[in-house]
C-alpha cells in the first residue's frame, strides 16, 4: 500500500484585511473559521500573518488544537470515504494528561469546517465541509513512529531497536522488540525547542529580532540564516555549538539513564526519526557516541513516520478500509495528515504490527 502525507506549518493567526488571490491552492490558502473569527493556517499565516504560532503541547480543549485539527483534515476531506478511522497522538510527556481529553474531542465524531475558497480561487466563496469519524484512538507518538518505521523500510520481522524521534517540542524513545514496546526504556524531554531557545538568548545580545516568536526563529534555524535589522546573519556556526550542547545535556545523559549495556547487546541499531533527524549536527554526535558497538540510522523521511504509523493503525481499526483510513499528527512544528493513495488495494498488506 502506498500512504500519501500532506503537512503544513502548525502555526495560524486571527486573520484581518483582503486575503483573496493570495495562495496557489487550498493547501497553500487555509483560511477557517472558529466560532466567529476568521484564521489564516500554516504557510498562508506563515506570508501574511505577523506573528502567526501555537502554544507547544497544547492541550486538545484548546482552540489550538481545534483549528490544526479542522485545517488538516479539510485537505482529506474529498479525498476519503466517509465516515472515516482516524489516530492520532501525543508524545509520552503529555499521552497520559492528553489522552482522555483528545477522546472526548473525536468522539463529537461530526465535525463542520468553516472555510474560504477566495484565498486560491478567483469565483471561490465561503464553504463548508463536513466530516465524520466512525472509529478513533489516540496513541503515543512513539509507538506511531515505530508502526510507520516498521512499515516504510517493509520489513515487518524488524525486532529489537531503538527508536528516538527528534521534534521541535520534545524528543521521544524508546526501544522496540517483537513483542512490542520495552516500557522501561521510553522517555520524552525537551525537543529541539531547547536548542532554539538557547540560539535566541544568544542572539538578543547583539541583535535586535522584531519580536520574532520561536516558530519564526526555528524557520530561521533550519534554514541557517536569519535576517533582521535589513542584515542577514549566518546562523550555522551558532546552530552547531547549540545543538551539540543540547546533545550533550539532554540527549546523552536521555541514552544514558534509560538504556542498558545489555539493551544495546540486544539491539540491532538506533534509528533516528522525526524532524530533527535532518539535522547532520545530531546525527553526526548520535553516530559518534555508537559508533563502537551500535550502527545508528536516519529513518526514510523520518517526519512522515509518526503520521504513517497513526495511518496503518486506522486501517487496523477500520477492518483494512484503506478508503476511510487516516493518521494525523498535529506536531508542534508541522501538522502532518496521511491517508492512502487512490487505487491501493488493501489485500496486499498486512496491517498487523
Amino acid at each position: 500500500m502506498k500512504a500519501s502525507t500532506i503537512s503544513f506549518p502548525s502555526v495560524f493567526e486571527t486573520a484581518f484585511g483582503n486575503t483573496e488571490n493570495s495562495s496557489k491552492d487550498l493547501l497553500n490558502g487555509l483560511k477557517i473559521k472558529k466560532d466567529d473569527t476568521w484564521y489564516l493556517v500554516g504557510n498562508l499565516a506563515k506570508r501574511g500573518g505577523i506573528n502567526p504560532g501555537r502554544i507547544t503541547n497544547a492541550s486538545p480543549q484548546e482552540e489550538d488544537y481545534d483549528i490544526l485539527f479542522k485545517a488538516a483534515l479539510l485537505n482529506v476531506v474529498d479525498k476519503v470515504e466517509q465516515p472515516m478511522s482516524i489516530t492520532a497522538g501525543f508524545p509520552f510527556s503529555t499521552y497520559n494528561v492528553y489522552k482522555t481529553a483528545a477522546e472526548q474531542f473525536l468522539s463529537k465524531r461530526h465535525f463542520l469546517i468553516d472555510y474560504d475558497t477566495q484565498t486560491f480561487n478567483n469565483k471561490g466563496g465561503f464553504k463548508k465541509a463536513m466530516f465524520d469519524i466512525e472509529r478513533f484512538e489516540v496513541i503515543p507518538e512513539i509507538v506511531g513512529g515505530i508502526i510507520g518505521l516498521k512499515k516504510t523500510i517493509n520489513n515487518p520481522q524488524l525486532d529489537n531497536f531503538i527508536a528516538v524521534s527528534f521534534g521541535f517540542g520534545t524528543i521521544e524513545g524508546g526501544m522496540a522488540t517483537g513483542d512490542g514496546l520495552v516500557h522501561r526504556t521510553c522517555f520524552s524531554s525537551h525537543g529541539i525547542r531547547y536548542a532554539i531557545n538557547n540560539l535566541t538568548r544568544e542572539l538578543n545580545q547583539k541583535h535586535y529580532l522584531e519580536m520574532k516568536n520561536e516558530h519564526q526563529v526555528d524557520d530561521a534555524f533550519m534554514k541557517g540564516s536569519i535576517f533582521t535589522n535589513r542584515k542577514r546573519i549566518d546562523l550555522k556556526a551558532m546552530r552547531k555549538e547549540v545543538l551539540t550542547q543540547y546533545y550533550k545535556e539532554v540527549v546523552s545523559p536521555l541514552m544514558r539513564s534509560y538504556f542498558t549495556d545489555l539493551d544495546f547487546e540486544n539491539c540491532e541499531r538506533i534509528y533516528l526519526m522525526g524532524g530533527g533527524a535532518y539535522y547532520r549536527e545530531l546525527t553526526d554526535a548520535f553516530t559518534e557516541e555508537f559508533k563502537d558497538f551500535i550502527p545508528v540510522e536516519v529513518a526514510p523521511e523520518p517526519e512522515k513516520l509518526i503520521s504513517i504509523g497513526y495511518l496503518y493503525n486506522s486501517l487496523r481499526l477500520s477492518d483494512n478500509k484503506y478508503q476511510r483510513s487516516v493518521g494525523l499528527d498535529l506536531g508542534n512544528a508541522s501538522s502532518i495528515v496521511s491517508i492512502f493513495e487512490p487505487g491501493t488495494d488493501s489485500t496486499t498488506d498486512s496491517v498487523n504490527h
